[in-house]
Parts: C-alpha cells; sequence; structure tokens
C-alpha cells in the first residue's frame, strides 16, 4: 500500500500490561518472553507465535480484529517492552470513533481496564 492509500486511516497504539496473559491468555508462546531478552530473541519469539494459531498473541490480535472488524483496519505491527507491549493498526476514518467505542466497551465489559489502554486519535 502506498502512503496516499493510508490518507483515508488513523494510525493507532494499543497498549498491553504484560499481567494480560494471565486473564486473556491461549497457549504458552508469550510466557516465554523474559526481561532484558535481546531484540533478535523477541523477533524469534514473536515469529514463533505467528504460526500458532493458539498462542497468546495471535489470539490477542484476532480479538482486535474482529471487534475493529474485517476490512476497516490493517494490521500493523507490535513492540515489546519489559512490563507492557504494544499492537498498532490502521484504522479506516470512516469507522474510527465506532470502532474506539467498541474496543473501550469491550475493555469495560472484560474488567480489562488496568490493563490495556489507547489514546484516542483527533
Amino acid at each position: 500500500m502506498c502512503e496516499d492509500e493510508y490518507k483515508d486511516y488513523i494510525y493507532q497504539s494499543f497498549w498491553f500490561k504484560n499481567e494480560i496473559k494471565e486473564v486473556y491468555y491461549a497457549g504458552n508462546g508469550f510466557s516465554m518472553f523474559k526481561k532484558g531478552m535481546d531484540i533478535q530473541e523477541s523477533f524469534d519469539l514473536a515469529v514463533d507465535m505467528v504460526g500458532d494459531k493458539d498462542a497468546f498473541m495471535p489470539g490477542l490480535v484476532k480479538k482486535i480484529e474482529s471487534l475493529l472488524v474485517e476490512g476497516n483496519f490493517i494490521y500493523d505491527y507490535w513492540e515489546f517492552g519489559d512490563e507492557d507491549f504494544s499492537l498498532y493498526w490502521f484504522i479506516k476514518k470512516s469507522v474510527y470513533r465506532e470502532k474506539m467505542k467498541v474496543i473501550r466497551d469491550w475493555i469495560k465489559y472484560e474488567e480489562l481496564d488496568d490493563l490495556i489502554w489507547f489514546e484516542e486519535q483527533k
């Protein structure tokens, strides 16, 4: 996709505390992430999890994407940290506010307020 094609999207990041794996968890790949892993080890772990549809990270990405609804987003990438991690999407401007409300409602319903956060773009 060229840069002009992104003009109809808003770039959105979502942050997750690592403790979310204790609440929203499938598989054991994510638990292999250790504090102090170098970038190559983190990358290798993420690549391994992508191939495992039951692993934590792909399951979480799939859940967020089900809330955004196919056709309304482009998944970009992830970042790991020692105490949290981030996931990034381009979300269509035409549905952005509606989808942010859906995700906010899901976070509240699942009682994940302390584990997931995002800043809505203006």
